[in-house]
């Protein structure tokens, strides 16, 4: 799928991965910081509607904001630098950390925005990363449950799924995967 940059309005699966292989995430502790600078860079320009988190790679769900203005991609290339300049400073490492430099998709259609929503999920289970998906601690699926502020955009997802109930009940439901092949980090 070609590459385009990123336009107010708009919804895209971001995703990354480590290069080489390597982890992306070494610890806890990195997880928590990607998502600490994920909310001083990114949340002032996105809203976010799933994300996952994995030892090698991330899956992010958003639409980007329509009052935006000036480079839109600039947020994330500070994000990703920032993030690997602080993963190499704690680990002793040196050089880029991420594969790409940003990594999109837009999603144009609500069935595959609806359907990528559950898949990011649940990416935590298919990559083995938890026995539950939904005890994962680095996706967003708690944070799209609970009744809590969160950093997801819960308002618009109870909408789309056309109540609360239908949103818990459609994120536990199995992905087909072959409706989301395109949007896929792991083709």
């Amino acid at each position: 799928m070609k590459t385009m940059i990123l336009e107010p309005g708009k919804y895209y699966h971001i995703y990354n991965r480590a290069r080489n292989g390597d982890p992306l995430f070494a610890n806890d502790e990195s997880f928590k910081f990607f998502l600490r600078l994920y909310r001083t860079h990114i949340m002032p320009v996105a809203d976010t509607y799933a994300y996952c988190l994995l030892k090698d790679h991330l899956h992010i769900l958003l639409r980007i904001k329509e009052n935006v203005s000036g480079s839109v991609y600039k947020p994330f290339a500070v994000l990703f630098n920032a993030y690997t300049s602080g993963y190499n400073r704690r680990n002793g490492k040196e050089g880029r950390l991420f594969q790409f430099k940003l990594k999109r998709i837009e999603i144009r259609k609500e069935p595959y925005f609806l359907e990528m929503v559950r898949y990011i999920n649940q990416n935590a289970r298919k990559h083995q990363a938890a026995e539950d998906f939904c005890n994962y601690r680095f996706s967003s699926f708690r944070a799209t449950v609970t009744l809590n502020e969160s950093m997801i955009c819960k308002d618009e997802l109870i909408r789309q799924f056309g109540g609360r109930e239908n949103l818990v009940r459609n994120l536990g439901t199995e992905v087909v995967e072959k409706n989301v092949k395109m949007f896929l980090l792991e083709d």
